[in-house]
């Protein structure tokens, strides 16, 4: 489960070589800030959350077991990291910032007519996704921008891999009734 490099690197910053652990902020710094960036919502907190989690994965590096993958363990200190200062942020609403954009080779098989609904269908579902809780929003984030495993959602997050899938139906039910109360979405998918 775990990457073989990962686990020579570990091994030599447990041994006491504290210069290896450059070689993993290195390889997972865009992993990091990326999904610090998704929770937290703009780029000081995510730099900041994000240095915090490496601080902490240093910290906790003896701790680690190697049950999940190391880039699996680094997501869950990363994501309750982010999640912790957005709690201490309560009063600031936030939601993750989504891709604006389908990607290029999806859209030039459309037609003009195709790309303008396309364009209103993400901007709803970014609007409907605003709505979601934070977790939520992490939860979407991780399943469907990052392409995690539910295995590897539900260790990051705590929860039973049948949690997660429960937790994404619910998710998806309460995007397609905010989808749905709009009217021009049910026009243009034809509901």
């Amino acid at each position: 489960m775990e990457n073989k490099t990962d686990t020579i690197y570990i091994h030599r910053i447990l041994g006491g070589d504290t210069g290896a652990f450059a070689y993993l902020v290195e390889k997972y710094q865009d992993m990091v800030y990326t999904l610090a960036y998704k929770i937290l919502g703009n780029k000081e907190d995510a730099e900041d959350a994000a240095q915090e989690a490496f601080v902490k994965c240093y910290r906790a590096l003896k701790n680690y077991n190697g049950h999940a993958s190391f880039s699996t363990w680094l997501y869950k200190i990363t994501y309750n990291h982010a999640l912790d200062i957005l709690k201490k942020n309560t009063g600031k609403r936030h939601t993750i910032e989504w891709k604006s954009e389908l990607e290029p080779h999806v859209m030039q098989h459309r037609s003009f007519d195709e790309k303008i609904d396309l364009k209103e269908i993400q901007l709803l579902l970014k609007e409907a996704i605003h709505h979601l809780s934070p977790d939520d929003q992490a939860i979407i984030t991780l399943y469907y921008y990052e392409d995690l495993p539910l295995r590897d959602i539900a260790e990051i997050i705590g929860i039973r891999e049948n949690n997660v899938k429960i937790k994404l139906y619910r998710i998806r039910s309460k995007l397609m009734e905010l989808l749905k109360s709009k009217n021009e979405i049910i026009s243009i998918l034809n509901l």
